[in-house]
């Protein structure tokens, strides 16, 4: 009988239904499961969804007196796991049909196993302030999975993916980044050490919870930031340059002694990119210089 550990992060999301509907296709494959939630200090307006979730069967709902991160209290949730398979989702997800756990259960009975099922997004655009969101995930983000295994472990994503407990416990995720963007990369990076390929299925779970421009930008200055500690402080930086297109051109830029021009120009440009980026049709070619601009200024100061 296979055996599962279904492992939530939760900040400031109603997960009532997603965890309502985990719980009923868990029952119906007629496996053992817990689903296990970490709240990450959410607001007191989600405390009554939180408390309702712990009125469901085999839900266990955790706190720290302090804000965790995503890092910690995944690896938190992961250790507290009965089972020896951990399925990580994110909060702000929804099942895309009655099959999603189904799925998954033939890879519950390898070693060192690592699946992938996917990211998609419901196809009507939202409100105009969280377009630059929904346009990155729909044109960045959904992959199938014969596309996300030509790459395999640069595809990673901690959205919705499937591993043997014994195996992310010889990992985790780096507790050094506890801000938004590029836990899932490094985490890739070390399961590549291992010699481990990951496996991606065509799986996916919707991204719902879609950020605002305003938030979206700043979780975007956030992922730029740890990039910039990893670069510092990782040991193999040049694994990171060469799989991290981002890094590429900052490399480049570095190394060609033009970094504070780019920088220059960005500034000149910052307010005529942000404009787009808020508009009705970001360009994500735009973005991608937002981005770049933004790392070469950390260089000499935080925007």
């Amino acid at each position: 009988m296979s055996q599962l550990s279904i492992i939530i992060p939760l900040y400031n999301h109603d997960a009532v239904g997603l965890v309502k509907s985990l719980y009923r296709q868990s029952v119906d494959a007629g496996i053992l499961f817990e689903i296990l939630l970490f709240d990450d200090q959410s607001d007191a307006v989600y405390q009554p969804k939180i408390d309702e979730l712990e009125t469901i069967p085999h839900v266990k709902v955790f706190r720290l007196p302090s804000k965790a991160g995503r890092s910690v209290a995944r690896n938190f949730l992961a250790a507290q796991a009965r089972y020896d398979y951990c399925l990580f989702i994110d909060c702000d997800s929804e099942v895309v049909d009655d099959k999603y756990i189904h799925r998954y259960l033939p890879y519950c009975n390898g070693e060192r196993v690592v699946v992938c099922g996917g990211t998609s997004y419901r196809p009507n655009p939202p409100a105009r302030d969280c377009l630059l969101r929904w346009t990155y995930g729909t044109r960045c983000e959904i992959r199938s999975a014969a596309e996300r295994n030509k790459h395999p472990n640069a595809q990673f994503s901690t959205f919705n993916f499937l591993i043997q407990k014994e195996l992310f416990s010889e990992i985790r995720f780096n507790e050094l980044l506890r801000n938004y963007g590029h836990e899932d990369t490094l985490f890739g990076f070390e399961l590549r050490k291992k010699n481990i390929t990951i496996t991606h299925i065509d799986n996916p779970l919707y991204h719902v919870g879609i950020d605002t421009n305003r938030v979206y930008l700043e979780k975007t200055r956030q992922g730029v930031e740890n990039l910039k500690i990893l670069m510092e402080q990782y040991e193999d930086r040049d694994a990171l340059v060469k799989d991290i297109r981002l890094l590429r051109y900052y490399n480049i830029l570095i190394k060609c002694h033009v970094d504070f021009l780019f920088y220059g120009l960005f500034f000149v440009l910052k307010n005529p990119i942000l404009w787009n980026l808020n508009g009705k049709h970001p360009n994500m070619t735009l973005f991608n210089l937002y981005k770049l601009g933004y790392l070469c200024g950390l260089k000499y100061v935080k925007l």
